[in-house]
């Protein structure tokens, strides 16, 4: 396993505002966020690790979205399949309750095996 950055062996508190700031300017502005670091918790850190840093939390950050996104996306499946399997119940309904009115002579839906147009009787 490779040795964690300086960023990962930080306080979780420091961390976290590392982050929300890197997010702030769009995983960007590096140098201010050396000096921030440096001036306020005492960290010396350079550029490059910051971007390498950034660089995985922005990936992280993207890869959160998609999943999220996913996870809405599936969301809309199942209610496209929780319809469409009312409306297979419905239609099964429809046909039970149809045949139920020919057998008792109310309707005649002519052969049993096509869709033919109803004839309630006036």
């Amino acid at each position: 396993m490779p040795p964690r950055g300086i960023v990962e062996s930080l306080s979780d508190q420091i961390k976290l505002e590392v982050d929300q700031k890197l997010r702030a300017t769009a995983y960007g502005e590096l140098i201010s966020l050396a000096n921030w670091l440096s001036a306020a918790h005492g960290v010396k850190i350079s550029k490059s690790a910051l971007g390498r840093y950034s660089q995985d939390l922005k990936a992280k950050d993207r890869a959160s979205v998609l999943v999220a996104r996913d996870m809405r996306d599936s969301l809309t499946d199942r209610q496209a399949i929780d319809l469409l399997v009312e409306l297979g119940t419905l239609r099964i309904r429809e046909h039970r309750i149809l045949k139920r009115l020919e057998q008792i002579g109310y309707i005649d839906l002519g052969c049993p095996d096509t869709e033919a147009s109803v004839e309630v009787p006036i």
